[in-house]
């Protein structure tokens, strides 16, 4: 209600340190793997996986990563990682920490849920990003999102603290716990 009547929007962080050594089971006929744009671009003509051409070309363009998993060469869900900067709603953005990936938009479609395959795509990205220099993931999730809270924990994050904001008009207010701070992950309005 927050958020809707006041403009203020309260978000759950997390934080994981990459394992790249240690393999995590996806489960038996789902495979995963790194998305191309193309290959995204091609499962926006589904309106249940929640893709437009346009957020596909905007992620791609700023840099961000999709990890996929697929089923019988069908798309069952996705996750995107972003190193510098990532949208996050209505023209505002998140500025990820240095040496660390931000994980945003995840999505398994509902039939598949409840298998480990968003947690397994999680740290199936560890080996990508942790050959580019990062050293940890970090989330934000909508404190009443109690099903992606379970799959970043289950994934083996751990609660970091808060961050949120206050939006009216054209004023803008971040806010964030000590911990957050401390980590450097801020949200602010794209220009």
């Amino acid at each position: 209600q927050l958020a809707r009547r006041g403009g203020v929007h309260l978000l759950r962080v997390f934080h994981r340190r990459l394992e790249p050594a240690v393999p995590w089971p996806m489960p038996p006929s789902y495979d995963i793997g790194v998305m191309t744009q193309d290959e995204l671009l091609a499962e926006c003509r589904d309106p249940a996986l929640d893709l437009t051409e346009t957020s596909v070309r905007a992620a791609y363009a700023c840099g961000s990563l999709c990890i996929g998993a697929r089923q019988r060469d069908g798309l069952v869900g996705y996750v995107w990682f972003a190193f510098d900067a990532a949208p996050h709603l209505d023209g505002i953005w998140v500025r990820v920490p240095a040496r660390t990936i931000y994980r945003y938009k995840a999505f398994v479609r509902p039939a598949h849920r409840g298998k480990g395959i968003a947690p397994a795509m999680y740290r199936y990205a560890e080996r990508v990003f942790s050959d580019r220099g990062r050293e940890g993931v970090v989330d934000c999730i909508a404190t009443h999102n109690f099903a992606s809270i379970a799959a970043s924990v289950r994934s083996g994050a751990h609660p970091l603290g808060h961050i949120g904001y206050w939006r009216s008009a054209r004023r803008f207010l971040s806010f964030h716990s000590r911990a957050v701070r401390q980590l450097g992950l801020r949200f602010y309005v794209a220009p």
